[in-house]
């Protein structure tokens, strides 16, 4: 895909996104405004007396559902765990051949530092 197709192609994508955005709250307005009608009309209807010591408890859920940061940590996870393991092969192997000295060396000579 050449750059003026991938900048087309993300252009296209704002849009479908703007598009959807502007949709779902002009339906979450339109839903907002019957749900509150709805409630004033049954509040009127019922005339109950407020109560002057009433509590409100939120209720919270005692467990958290958030795959999206789940799946990033897991993915996280793995590659830390990923370099720990190259790592600890790359100083195994210097201990044993001493790899790493030499590859430094001849990467200072072809790079002519010093």
């Amino acid at each position: 895909m050449s750059k003026k197709d991938k900048s087309k192609f993300r252009k296209q994508l704002k849009a479908q996104i703007f598009q959807d955005m502007a949709k779902f709250e002009s339906e979450n307005k339109t839903s907002t405004t019957t749900k509150i009608q709805s409630k004033a009309q049954t509040a009127s209807q019922l005339k109950v007396a407020p109560q002057s010591n009433a509590t409100v408890t939120p209720t919270t859920s005692s467990e958290i559902d958030l795959p999206q940061i789940k799946y990033d940590l897991k993915k996280t996870a793995i590659v830390v765990g990923g370099m720990v393991i190259i790592i600890a092969t790359l100083a195994i192997l210097d201990n044993k051949h001493n790899i790493l000295n030499n590859f430094g060396n001849t990467l200072f000579k072809a790079l002519h530092i010093q």
